[in-house]
Parts: C-alpha cells; structure tokens; sequence
C-alpha cells in the first residue's frame, strides 16, 4: 500500500480508497465508508464518502457521498455536499447539493436543489387532500362586513368583535362572535 509523505498510517486506514476498473461491470448497490473510484459500469445505488467517477465510467442509480466528482456518465439522482461535473462529465437527473461547479463543456439534464431548500421544502406543511367528488363544488363568497359605526361601549366595557373565517367544507359560511 502507498503512503503520502507526512500521512500517517491512521489516517490511510481510515479512509480506504477502492477503486473500480474499467474492465469492471458491477451489478448491485455498493456502500462504503471511504473513497471511490469507478472506472468501469455500475447498476446500482451509491453511498460513500467521496466519488471520483472516470472518463469512461456509466453509472445507473442514485449516488449519495459528502463529495462527487464527475468526469464520465451519470444517469440517476446525485446528493452530495460538493458536486463537480468536469468538461467531459455527462449527467441525466436531479442534483440535490450544497456548493456545485460546473465545468464549460459539460452536459447536465435535470434540476438542481440546494441542500438548503430542499429542507426548507421539507420543513413546509403540505397542503390537505380534499376528497374529490364528481358534483360540482359551491360556489362560495365571503362578504366583507360593513365598517363599523362607532358605539358606546357595553356596561361591562368590553366591545364585541365579529370576526368572518373562511367557509368549512361542511357549511357555506362561518362567522364567529368573539365577546
């Protein structure tokens, strides 16, 4: 095993590089807990921790690692903190990311979310599933209740307050008296 100088042992052995030839046609998810190199051919979903993908790899299936860099093909969602698609990296699919460089010449076709968003867009409430029938809905209107008049004020020095709310599906209109 190589070694860079001023790397200790520990450091090697915690982060394993492997490395995927071009001769190689991996069918399968493959996850790891160090980086990668894949050269060759992978059916298959993708999780480590930084992803180098060659020139003359194809991968079908979603990757996930904190860092990707892409110089062959890609088809399937990409998320990682750091996306690079190099000048001759080829991408079909969403890229969910947190900084992302896209090098002039290289062909990307999906859409891009950054990590932020995507849990904003997480954190949002969805709307209620409203039932869907085959009559028409009713029509409904809710009026604006005329300007108040000024008034004296009840005994007890409490003023009473309407309040219109938006229409229930069970009834046309809601309104509440609030004293």
């Amino acid at each position: 095993m190589l070694r860079k100088l001023g790397k200790s042992s520990d450091t090697a052995a915690a982060a394993p590089l492997s490395i995927i030839g071009a001769d190689v046609r991996i069918v399968g998810d493959i996850i790891t807990d160090g980086e990668m190199q894949i050269d060759g051919h992978v059916e298959g979903d993708i999780n480590c921790k930084t992803l180098v993908i060659g020139p003359k790899a194809h991968i079908i299936g979603e990757v996930k690692a904190h860092t990707i860099r892409i110089h062959g093909e890609v088809s399937g969602r990409l998320a990682a903190d750091h996306v690079t698609i190099g000048r001759s990296g080829r991408v079909t699919g969403d890229i969910c990311h947190g900084s992302l460089e896209i090098q002039s010449g290289a062909q990307v076709e999906g859409h891009f979310l950054r990590k932020e968003a995507q849990a904003e867009a997480v954190a949002l409430p969805k709307p209620e599933a409203r039932p869907v029938n085959d009559k028409a809905e009713k029509a409904v209107t809710v009026a604006q209740p005329p300007a108040p008049e000024p008034q004296a004020k009840p005994a007890n020095g409490k003023s009473e307050e309407t309040v219109v709310t938006p229409p229930s599906p069970e009834s046309d209109t809601s309104t509440a008296t609030i004293n």
